[in-house]
């Protein structure tokens, strides 16, 4: 099941009552466990894009966020194994959050906190890229260009000024 938080942020005081509005607990079966996936706009991000300077640190927000969805959900019969947190200022709208409900593959409960999924995405393609130059399956042109193009597509800039316009 998804959900989608307009005008909503993690570190809401009344988040609970605003989860209250939209889930409809009925729907789940408590018999089953489910896995809790989390996209919110992390504001914390915008002000230096994502360049080299920006801090992705994990917040007392963060936890404070996983905590009151766990127990809410918790207080409705409904267990949670794997909890996912995922920060970025690409995919959605200021103050919006994306919530997905899906049955559990998982045995164990944990948290995973990614103040900014887009540098994650980025690393992993980025190990990718360097395993193909490295087996000789890319050229350095074909890497540098991919590697530009990646960097484009999810914003991240090694020095800011060379995207910003000029008056």
């Amino acid at each position: 099941m998804n959900y989608k938080l307009f005008n909503s942020n993690i570190s809401d005081l009344n988040i609970t009552e605003i989860l209250n509005d939209k889930i409809k607990f009925d729907e789940y079966d408590k018999n089953e466990k489910y896995d809790i996936s989390v996209d919110f706009y992390n504001g914390d991000l915008t002000e230096d894009v994502l360049n080299e300077n920006v801090s992705f640190e994990i917040k007392r927000k963060h936890y404070l966020f996983i905590r009151s969805v766990r127990d809410f959900f918790k207080k409705n019969n409904i267990q949670i194994n794997k909890f996912y947190l995922m920060g970025t200022i690409i995919d959605l709208d200021e103050n919006e959050i994306d919530i997905s409900v899906l049955k559990s593959n998982f045995a164990n409960k944990s948290n995973t906190i990614w103040p900014c999924k887009e540098i994650f995405i980025f690393e992993d393609s980025k190990n990718k890229l360097d395993d193909l130059l490295y087996n000789n399956q890319i050229t350095e042109e074909d890497y540098e260009s991919n590697l530009e193009f990646l960097r484009d597509e999810l914003s991240i800039y090694d020095n800011e000024e060379e995207h910003e316009y000029l008056n």
